[in-house]
């Protein structure tokens, strides 16, 4: 499930495409990662007024025992944090590594061989939705995306920015695939990837809400071991 979770989050950034700045968003967002298995992980992601953002991972391991994991995404400094609760461990990774990435990532939308559908509205989680389909024909994946745009389009990005996605194509690259068919801009609260040979894996939206977060949900836990990790280290 680890593939289909990186699959799924590779496509995230689709949603905030051509996306207008927005005001600063302070609250929760929760959503499940689910296959024709059943529930494979809970994601719940907060957000301060501030800029920071802590996203926890809620899954299983292969013996299915609970495992937890955490990111933590400072709005100052030059450092996130990727946290282990089961090792007893903090990974310190210098924002700088975001970039190093950004630059590896060498795909072109001009050249992208996407086929786009719209495909009417739908209520997901309660809030009305268009709902795209993108084909994209070189990698022989359907990326199926309920878009709204009743919450921020960055919110995805900012959760998942401290996570190794394994995009093909940065932002920009895909606002010039995207743009081309027409596709506004939109927050995803649901979002369906099938692979050629694959397993369908869904990400649905179950809640966002506009709450106060306090200051030390941001904070690191204490009596953990802390490390400075390489490049791509995430435990």
């Amino acid at each position: 499930m680890r593939l289909a979770m990186t699959l799924l989050l590779s496509t995230l950034n689709l949603s905030t495409l051509f996306a207008s700045p927005a005001l600063a968003f302070e609250g929760v967002l929760e959503a499940s990662l689910s296959s024709e298995q059943g529930v494979a992980a809970q994601v719940r992601a907060r957000y301060s007024k501030a800029g920071d953002v802590r996203m926890d991972i809620q899954s299983t391991d292969e013996n299915g025992a609970p495992v937890q994991a955490t990111t933590i995404m400072p709005s100052e400094g030059e450092h996130y944090y990727s946290i282990a609760h089961d090792k007893k461990l903090i990974v310190e990774v210098p924002y700088s590594v975001l970039s190093t990435r950004s630059k590896q990532v060498t795909g072109s939308g001009d050249n992208a061989n996407l086929e786009m559908k719209k495909l009417g509205r739908e209520v997901v989680s309660g809030v009305e939705t268009r709902h795209i389909r993108v084909i994209d024909k070189d990698n022989r994946t359907i990326i199926d995306l309920w878009l709204t745009q009743k919450y921020p389009a960055d919110l995805w990005t900012r959760a998942f920015r401290g996570r190794n996605l394994g995009l093909e194509m940065s932002d920009d690259e895909r606002s010039k695939a995207m743009k081309k068919y027409g596709i506004a801009p939109g927050f995803s609260m649901k979002m369906r990837v099938e692979q050629a040979g694959g397993v369908p894996v869904v990400f649905l939206v179950k809640k966002v809400q506009r709450v106060p977060i306090p200051p030390s949900v941001f904070a690191l836990p204490e009596g953990y071991e802390r490390i400075v990790g390489p490049a791509d280290s995430q435990p």
